[in-house]
């Protein structure tokens, strides 16, 4: 597997999910609720996305590497697609890889 084609996957399995958390939090908040409580679904849709982003990568990456990218173009090729942060950066320190590394 080329690592664009493990990039464009991502996007679908990491990105996508990510906006409709942001925007489901969103819409819910300015169609359903009111006040206090469409302030804070609003707010807490932001950690949630963060949160699916930070599992969801590392398995990602790792399927990714398993279906034979190359590490380094697939960094590099998900870097430019904003599905990752630089290597190092404190955002890219978030992501919370999986306990075992056989799943």
């Amino acid at each position: 597997m080329t690592a664009q084609t493990a990039v464009s996957r991502g996007t679908l399995v990491v990105n996508v999910p990510v906006m409709a958390i942001i925007f489901g939090g969103m819409l819910i908040s300015l169609k359903l609720l009111t006040g206090y409580l469409a302030f804070a679904v609003f707010v807490l849709s932001i950690p949630a996305a963060w949160l699916y982003w930070s599992l969801a990568v590392p398995r990602w990456r790792i399927w990714a590497i398993r279906s034979g990218a190359e590490p380094d173009e697939l960094q590099s090729a998900a870097l430019r697609a904003g599905l990752v942060w630089p290597k190092g950066s404190f955002f890219e320190r978030t992501e919370l890889p999986p306990r075992s590394q056989d799943r």
